[in-house]
């Protein structure tokens, strides 16, 4: 027993990877067992769902299975009312396409495991209508049999791993999320000091704050007391940045420093550091400094209540803020054209030649396409994923010129499972392995139709199973010819900014600032995010852009002049140059014989000026 640990230890596997193993091949070989003795029509399903909603914390599994569940059940109602209308069979599979195309871009408009329920009914739907193409027949009879094994595996899978999944690790999360504070109020206390914002860690503490958010949901998954402080996460993230921008705000709008705030900023970052909570720093004169004790105001509120073990202590906010919604419209659109229009192309295909083998071809290129389009970054994973697919299908091919002839009974079928799952379990919880496991074992399961009565004829076989690697090849190719660029989807996100600063200029009644702030730091989120998936460096001015909405917003509670929202219209719409703008508005000022508009104009100028890096960002040196 020792050597046998001792060899799995060298091979990276430790005891709760053993264990994690063990429990995911048990909980499908006992799902596998329930469908085959309630009789369920393509029993094989029931071990299919395991794999998938195998997490690594408790929350996340019994989320991701009720999602399962409730997509599946959505999916295959659509399915069978789409069969049952009298329709020809070439509407029937554009609607499917358009069916399929929503809920990929559904994947990219909800975070964390919200987005799986989209993905699953869009995946039962295909899997009810396409085969359904050449028997229909058999449709009803194919959707409830999904429904069922979902059912059996989602539960059994919950129940047996559900004990040896760990909880979400919370604590250490808002732990991380606090740290952040301490981060920002440095950063503030450096750069009121003087300190540029590279010297004062600006691209790190955003990339850090990017990293946290976008992984939020996916820890609270599951966990009432994770959503129920959810609301405090997104307050302390939006304080860091407000606290942040607004120290950018002092230093670049060259106003008298009170001498005495870097000093309160660097003991009220010495004291969040040992849990010692002051009471918050108090604004000087001037709005910069006053936005920047409100932050600070904010950032203290959540700071205690994320620092508090009682969930039911939520201090409010000193003030209205919060975080918008992650909604990527663009991506969204993109993958459901892309994802949609690949599935309509295959199932037309499938009809129109009449062969059943492309209609399995069909749903391959459906399901892979459907779950690469979820990823942030399909290309990495697609090769990872065909291997598996390859895999898989040559494994079901033997096994069904092999063994398959050879087990006459539901026992025999059952005791050749084991050895089957169990390797499969080890594959799927190495880090090296995990990737291409969960497909290796589903395409083994579709292509054997493990313990049914199917054709052991070789030519059969070769044509089902290569159906099944063909039609996912082509899905993977697709988006490796058509890789997903980071950096279109941080230009998009720039281009989504210069649009919030538009209906700012333009719309007056909607120039709540903190609207704007809750929009803005979601973008610079969302940006900074995509850039570090590119690898490249973020651009300057980035925490300036929520400046410069302010400063847009405050000139135009005085009455924002026609050549100066002229100036600034030209900047956004990329006509003129942010230097262009900035000495435009610069002699304005000079110009402008109101004294309380004047300082506003110039302070308007400052902010375009400190912003400009990221207003030019992904545009060529010749337009910028």
């Amino acid at each position: 027993m020792t050597a046998a640990i001792t060899l799995l230890n060298h091979y990276g596997w430790d005891r709760t990877a053993v264990r994690r193993a063990l429990s995911l091949a048990l909980a499908s070989w006992l799902a596998f067992l329930v469908a085959s003795l309630l009789h369920v029509h393509n029993a094989y399903w029931a071990a299919m769902p395991v794999w998938v909603i195998a997490q690594p914390t408790r929350g996340a599994l019994m989320e991701r299975g009720f999602f399962r569940l409730f997509g599946t059940i959505i999916g295959a109602s659509f399915g069978i009312a789409l069969l049952h209308l009298p329709l020809s069979p070439y509407v029937q599979v554009t609607a499917l396409a358009l069916w399929i195309g929503i809920h990929a871009g559904l994947t990219h408009l909800h975070r964390g495991v919200h987005g799986y329920g989209a993905t699953l009914s869009a995946i039962t739907a295909g899997i009810v209508v396409i085969p359904s193409l050449h028997a229909p027949s058999n449709a009803v009879l194919l959707a409830l049999s999904r429904v069922d094994c979902t059912l059996i595996g989602v539960i059994v899978g919950t129940l047996i791993m559900a004990w040896l999944t760990p909880e979400s690790p919370l604590t250490d999360f808002y732990a991380q999320v606090r740290s952040v504070s301490v981060d920002a109020v440095d950063y503030a206390a450096k750069v009121v000091r003087g300190s540029s914002d590279k010297e004062a860690g600006e691209a790190r503490i955003l990339s850090l704050i990017s990293r946290l958010e976008s992984t939020a949901r996916v820890i609270a998954a599951g966990s009432l007391e994770g959503y129920r402080r959810q609301r405090q996460v997104d307050l302390l993230i939006v304080a860091s940045l407000s606290a942040m921008a607004a120290a950018r705000d002092i230093r670049d709008g060259r106003l008298p420093l009170d001498p005495t705030l870097p000093l309160r900023l660097e003991a009220l970052r010495e004291n969040l550091s040992g849990d010692a909570l002051p009471p918050p720093v108090p604004g000087s004169q001037g709005a910069a400094p006053q936005r920047l004790a409100g932050a600070i105001g904010d950032l203290l509120a959540a700071h205690r209540a994320l620092s508090c073990q009682n969930s039911s202590v939520t201090e409010p906010p000193r003030r209205r803020s919060w975080l918008a919604p992650h909604r990527e419209a663009g991506l969204a659109l993109r993958a459901g054209a892309l994802v949609g229009g690949l599935c309509l192309a295959a199932t037309l295909l499938a009809i129109w030649s009449g062969i059943p083998a492309l209609g399995m071809v069909a749903m391959g290129v459906c399901v892979l396409s459907l779950v690469l389009s979820g990823m942030s970054l399909p290309q990495l994973m697609a090769p990872k994923m065909f291997t598996g697919v390859l895999l898989g299908a040559s494994l079901a091919a033997l096994y069904r010129l092999t063994l398959q002839p050879h087990l006459g009974t539901t026992t025999s079928t059952l005791l050749v499972l084991i050895p089957v799952l169990l390797v499969g379990g080890f594959i799927r919880n190495h880090p090296r392995t995990a990737a291409l496991g969960i497909d290796l074992l589903m395409v083994f399961l579709m292509g054997s139709q493990y313990g049914m009565s199917v054709s052991n004829q070789a030519a059969v076989i070769f044509r089902e199973t290569g159906a099944i690697a063909l039609g996912s090849g082509i899905g993977v190719a697709v988006f490796l010819l058509v890789p997903r660029n980071p950096r279109r989807q941080a230009r998009d996100a720039v281009s989504k900014i210069r649009k919030d600063l538009l209906r700012i200029l333009q719309r007056e009644e909607e120039a709540d600032p903190q609207v704007w702030h809750a929009r803005g730091s979601r973008q610079i989120l969302r940006l900074s995010l995509h850039i570090g998936r590119a690898g490249g460096e973020h651009p300057a001015g980035m925490l300036a852009t929520l400046n410069l909405g302010r400063a847009m917003i405050d000139l135009h509670q005085l009455g924002m002049p026609t050549p100066v929202g002229a100036l600034v219209n030209g900047v956004l719409r990329q006509e003129v140059t942010p230097q262009q703008g900035v000495q435009g508005l610069r002699s304005l000022a000079e110009g402008d014989q109101d004294e309380q508009r004047k300082p506003r104009i110039q302070r308007l100028a400052d902010t375009l000026e400190q912003a400009g890096g990221l207003l030019t960002f992904g545009l060529s040196r010749q337009r910028v």
